[in-house]
């Protein structure tokens, strides 16, 4: 028993002629499906009611500030309401990196293209950015593999819960653009975060990667350092004496904290001494934004599926408590409490202030935290917890040496996850349907519409104000 548990947890370099093509497969399958799927967001001609209108007056404000010499880092915004320095309080890389496209391409490329574009290939290959941290974590090439294949299939109820999920960053969803930065960025920070505090090698890229990810999305940020103070506790399985190596991790960690303050600081500095001028919106004070939902609402979800699998077979859901049963089963191997770890911790912070009261003060600037957005953490954690438990049998197959194990391990991942696909599918199709619809009754109203811009632009200068969207 001892014998085949060790071969299925570590088959030999003579298997790799079996496990290169399929994870090659699976990382391919999954990065296709997106590329395929989600192309018609790079098509023109609609008007998104979600926040890329918010986003891309951002980035035509550093493209100004760019063309006048001014610092792009903190621009005026004057077209919203009297005008606001939003790079002042708001993440903004995302904004300064697609502005300098435009500017360096002598504006060959256009703005609400290259958002449209960075969208499409942010979602589409965030497949890869799964696989590539989990190797970094230790996993094995199938274990990655079924974490590509998982990780863009998150459905759950965007308009209550958020996270991972297509519709927080499709045409027809939500549009929160630095939010897929952020997603995309975190498991690659984390992962070569966890890399240097274990080992004291790689600062400069941990620091560099943190420092993009804290500054394309400062929550998806700041859970980066809370998840990587959690993961510090983890010891050296090679190591005896844990609390001098977990000494030893909080010390690396605090040195790629101040590494990231220093490369941040430009940001950081105005950011907390001008708070006091940091207007309150419905968007920031509503209360399940601010305090998330409870134990009993988040763990009713999370049993019933709609964490994960939101009105379609819990698929995902089965394949996280999986997870959690291989983890521990495993827990011997370091890399194994990871998934583990990241997902109970998250899990328990989006239970939020309703839960913790006045307990979850100990976390840092936690007045000022949209704690739903937790949400992000449980479901990374999950994707790492899935592609554990989907693993398993694909490596016992494989160690067994027989085509038609293997053949029948696929086919059943197939039956499980294939009906996942088809309901993404189902998605992306009416996303594409939707914006089909938005560019014919755009072009319908286009005259009326470059009519109005022409009287406008007779008119003296002034302020326009065009209602609100209903």
């Amino acid at each position: 028993m001892n014998n085949l548990l060790s071969r299925i947890r570590n088959y030999g370099p003579g298997q790799d002629g079996v496990v290169t093509p399929i994870a090659v497969c699976a990382l391919v399958g999954a990065v296709g499906f997106n590329l395929w799927h989600l192309f018609p967001e790079t098509t023109g001609g609609g008007i998104p009611v979600n926040d890329r209108l918010f986003h891309l007056p951002l980035i035509d404000s550093a493209v100004s500030a760019i063309t006048n010499g001014q610092d792009i880092t903190d621009p005026w915004q004057g077209t919203m309401s009297l005008g606001f320095p939003v790079f002042h309080y708001y993440q903004h890389l995302p904004h300064v990196s697609l502005a300098l496209v435009h500017v360096l391409s002598f504006k060959v490329f256009t703005t609400i293209d290259l958002l449209r574009w960075t969208t499409y290939l942010g979602l589409s290959l965030f497949p890869i950015s799964i696989y590539w941290s989990l190797r970094r974590f230790s996993f094995d090439p199938l274990t990655c593999a079924m974490g590509a294949l998982v990780a863009s299939l998150i459905g759950n109820d965007f308009q209550r819960w958020g996270g991972f999920g297509y519709a927080n960053y499709s045409f027809s969803g939500f549009g929160l653009y630095t939010q897929l930065w952020g997603m995309v960025l975190l498991p690659i920070a984390l992962a070569l975060g966890y890399q240097t505090i274990r080992t004291g090698q790689g600062y400069f890229w941990a620091t560099l990667f943190l420092s993009v990810t804290l500054m394309s999305h400062l929550l998806y940020g700041y859970m980066a350092f809370v998840t990587l103070g959690f993961l510090a506790f983890i010891p050296n399985p090679d190591i005896k004496s844990s609390v001098q190596v977990i000494f030893a991790h909080w010390k690396r960690l605090l040195l790629v904290f101040g590494l990231v303050v220093c490369v941040t600081l430009y940001f950081m500095v105005p950011f907390l001494l001008d708070q006091e001028h940091f207007g309150k919106t419905v968007g920031n004070t509503e209360q399940i934004t601010i305090n998330s939902f409870g134990f009993w609402v988040v763990l009713e979800a999370l049993v019933k599926g709609d964490l994960f699998d939101f009105g379609r077979f819990p698929s995902i859901s089965i394949l996280i408590f999986g997870g959690i049963g291989t983890c521990i089963f495993y827990r011997r191997e370091s890399q194994y409490r990871v998934p583990i770890l990241i997902f109970v911790i998250w899990l328990l912070m989006f239970f939020g202030r309703t839960t913790w009261g006045s307990a979850i003060d100990l976390l840092p600037f936690s007045q000022d935290i949209h704690m739903h957005r937790f949400i992000g953490g449980v479901h990374l954690g999950g994707i790492f917890l899935a592609a554990s438990a989907l693993a398993v049998p694909l490596r016992w197959a494989v160690t067994r040496g027989n085509k038609w194990y293997i053949a029948a391990v696929l086919l059943l991942t197939l039956l499980l996850l294939g009906p996942v696909y088809v309901e993404r599918r189902t998605y992306l199709s009416d996303n594409a349907a939707a914006k089909q619809e938005n560019q014919a009754e755009l072009k319908a109203e286009q005259a009326d519409m470059d009519n109005v811009i022409k009287t406008l632009q007779a008119l003296p200068p002034g302020r326009v104000y065009a209602g609100l969207s209903t």
